[in-house]
């Protein structure tokens, strides 16, 4: 399955905590820690277009002014594709 980091960066300190708890409730989103920059997460999906989808509508919600993404693999998707030819 691909998988992604990525920092989440609140509009300002009085959204994060409201912003921590909608993350949880997103499938696929799993909530690793919340430091000086933002929140970190791993999103892990069917496919790296859905973890696109996933972040851009992530970064679409008023409470964030940014959405980093710092880590991707999608490797496992691939070897998947090899697989089924």
């Amino acid at each position: 399955m691909p998988i992604a980091g990525a920092v989440v960066v609140p509009l300002n300190k009085k959204v994060e905590g409201r912003l921590v708890e909608k993350l949880k409730e997103v499938p696929y989103v799993d909530v690793k820690d919340i430091g000086p920059k933002g929140i970190a997460v791993v999103l892990e999906a069917e496919s790296a277009q859905k973890l696109k989808d996933i972040s851009e509508e992530i970064n679409r919600w008023e409470e964030v002014i940014e959405f980093e993404l710092v880590y991707l693999n999608w490797e496992d998707e691939d070897e998947e594709k090899r697989d089924t030819t």
